[in-house]
């Protein structure tokens, strides 16, 4: 800290200021939390006059502190016992003293102690008390000197703030009785014998939290030097609460932390599931049990163990760089690998789910995630979709036999009929192939009519389909391919789709009302007068047994002038 204008230099290269300049700059000090050593020297000759003798402050630190310094001026100042009036050096040793025993203060009590003794030190006050609000907000005695249980009780609660204001001014009274304070409170601080008051404000973090009060006898003038000491005083009080609350958080934040990390690891100990956490650098901080025993590591192990040697060669590059860019884009991750176990010496493979973990200012602090495994999964499915495979060939062949047992049948027989049945097993076996694609749980209702209409091909430009996403269990798909196939050949052969100009619009929807039916159109136009069939043919057949009866389904055919229509209506599937 350096004064230069205000220093000059003497004998030994120190400097020399007067004690009203140092006052000013002492406070302006204190004002910016900063404090600096006093070394004061009798004059040569003679007793000095206090008030303007010249205090010599070498521009150094002291190595005994600020202690030592104060009890070496509170020497040449005299002793200053309560209720006597300070001159400017024992203002400042006071000063000096009370922010030393802030900041080496390690408790709240300590802190109250400190800030008491300044006060009762400076302000020429034989009472004082501190009072802080409580989680309530209501003003509460913490400390206090020479104030009996009585007026404590009577007057606690008693503030002329309120929590989070700012900007709060220091009141002093001069005489209770000139107040307009209630005459029980005026009562109350009478029979204390208490006459004149001060309260100042605390201040933390820019809001009022408490404040300390000063208590005379008589009827006192408080001069503005006695104010501005009063406030000094109470910004060093309020640095110290700010502080011991800045530490009281960061307590709680890290016993917070601590029991969460406890907590963390006693559930994941005993996870069904491979559970662990990593630093930025991709080294291993916690395997839970589970994983330690699939990768034979000790938990004294963990901090040394490289998990990437356990990982296929093969599989490694792709690892590493799903999980760098998982870090470095801060974002989840699923990535399936394989990995050498402990238990059986065998690769197995683990899908792993991860995220990153951030520090409360967004800092990466490393990776925490799961891993499956999926081997035995991965297995299944594998012989699952060989079973499958070889049922839908067996399928195919069935279907191959019945084509050639009904061309042998059909022998000498015309052409349309044959054809006619040949087009409805292809019919059937392209929704063996939508249903075998899904390991047969379901097929979507949009490929199972793009397929019956042939909306790829010759008729693409003529077919409107719509509708939401509907899967349709394998026997909702059979019913509904074939039925849009009798539906289509019909079209072909003598309705819409008979000409160049005629159109096809298929589209489903929940029903109005009753979300739980499924509604089906079928609408043709363009193409030639529709009449009503002399008989019924096989696809009014079908359409009537496989989605009326078989599916407790409602099928109504419209055989319109303008054009065929077919209103289908089934029960909405049952997700799988």
């Amino acid at each position: 800290m350096r004064f230069a204008p205000i220093f000059k230099p003497y004998r030994g290269g120190r400097y020399e200021i007067t004690v009203n300049t140092c006052l000013s700059v002492a406070k302006a000090a204190f004002f910016h939390g900063t404090c600096f050593d006093i070394e004061a020297l009798r004059a040569r000759a003679g007793k000095p006059d206090r008030r303007r003798t010249a205090m010599r402050w070498p521009a150094r630190w002291g190595k005994d502190g600020v202690m030592g310094q104060m009890e070496r001026q509170a020497e040449i100042a005299g002793a200053v016992t309560p209720g006597s009036r300070l001159n400017a050096v024992s203002e400042l040793s006071a000063l000096y003293l009370l922010t030393d025993r802030l900041y080496r203060a390690r408790s709240q009590a300590e802190v109250y102690e400190a800030a008491l003794d300044a006060i009762m030190g400076t302000l020429s006050c034989t009472r004082a008390s501190i009072l802080l609000f409580d989680e309530a907000g209501m003003m509460q005695f913490v400390a206090w000197r020479g104030l009996s249980d009585h007026y404590r009780n009577m007057l606690r609660g008693h503030s002329p703030w309120r929590p989070g204001d700012r900007d709060p001014q220091p009141i002093f009274v001069s005489d209770i009785d000139d107040t307009s304070e209630a005459d029980w409170i005026k009562e109350t601080i009478r029979n204390e014998g208490i006459c004149a008051l001060g309260f100042i404000p605390l201040v933390a973090d820019g809001e009022v939290v408490g404040k300390f009060m000063t208590y005379y006898p008589d009827r006192r003038s408080f001069t503005a030097s006695e104010i501005e000491l009063a406030v000094t005083i109470a910004r060093q009080v309020g640095f110290s609460l700010e502080r011991a609350r800045a530490d009281a958080r960061r307590r709680a934040a890290e016993n917070d932390l601590r029991e969460s990390e406890q907590r963390f690891r006693v559930m994941s100990e005993n996870a069904p599931v491979m559970i662990w956490m990593s630093d930025k650098d991709g080294h291993c901080l916690h395997l839970n049990r589970m994983l330690r025993e699939f990768w034979g590591v000790s938990e004294q192990g963990i901090a040394s163990f490289n998990w990437a040697q356990t990982t296929h060669p093969e599989d490694m590059p792709e690892v590493g760089r799903a999980i760098g860019e998982a870090m470095a884009e801060r974002r989840l991750c699923t990535i399936v690998g394989r990995y050498r176990s402990a238990l059986d010496g065998a690769y197995h493979v683990l899908q792993t789910h991860a995220q990153p973990r951030l520090s409360a200012s967004g800092e990466l602090l490393g990776m925490i995630g799961v891993n499956i495994d999926i081997s035995e999964r991965q297995r299944a499915d594998a012989q699952r979709e060989l079973l499958l495979a070889e049922l839908n060939h067996r399928v195919k062949n069935t279907l191959a036999v019945v084509q050639a047992m009904a061309n042998q049948t059909f022998r000498g027989v015309a052409r349309e009929p044959r054809q006619a049945f040949e087009n409805r097993l292809m019919a059937l076996a392209a929704a063996h192939n939508l249903l075998t694609a899904s390991n047969w749980e379901n097929a979507a209702l949009s490929d199972i009519a793009r397929d019956a209409l042939h909306a790829g091909d010759a008729y693409k430009d003529r077919v409107d389909i719509a509708g939401p996403r509907v899967l349709l269990p394998p026997r909702e798909a059979l019913a509904l391919a074939m039925a849009f196939h009798e539906l289509t050949t019909n079209a072909v052969k003598y309705g819409a789709l008979s000409n160049d100009k005629g159109r096809v619009s298929l589209a489903w929807s929940r029903a109005d009302g009753d979300s739980r039916l499924l509604l089906i159109d079928w609408q043709e136009s363009g193409g030639p007068a529709v009449e009503p069939p002399n008989r019924r043919g096989f696809g009014s057949v079908l359409l009537e047994r496989s989605l009326k009866e078989d599916l407790r389904g409602k099928v109504e055919l419209s055989y319109r002038p303008a054009g065929l229509s077919c209103a289908i209506e089934l029960p909405w599937p049952a997700p799988a």
